[in-house]
């Protein structure tokens, strides 16, 4: 997980939580898993990026 501030947020994303959009400009983080899925060299090509807020619950 790596938290993203809201300064380097310079692309849109969608939140896989709640599904509504990640906007530039927007604080966020990105979290992808430590053991990478079969067929996937590292965890980092399946990361994906959530609100704070949205993080927090779901973990």
């Amino acid at each position: 997980m790596r938290d993203v501030p809201a300064g380097r947020a310079e692309k849109e994303y969608t939140c896989p939580g709640c599904a509504r959009r990640v906007a530039p400009g927007t604080a966020h983080v990105v979290v992808w898993p430590a053991t990478p899925p079969v067929g996937n060299e590292s965890g980092l090509e399946v990361r994906r990026h959530w609100h704070t807020h949205c993080w927090s619950i779901a973990t």
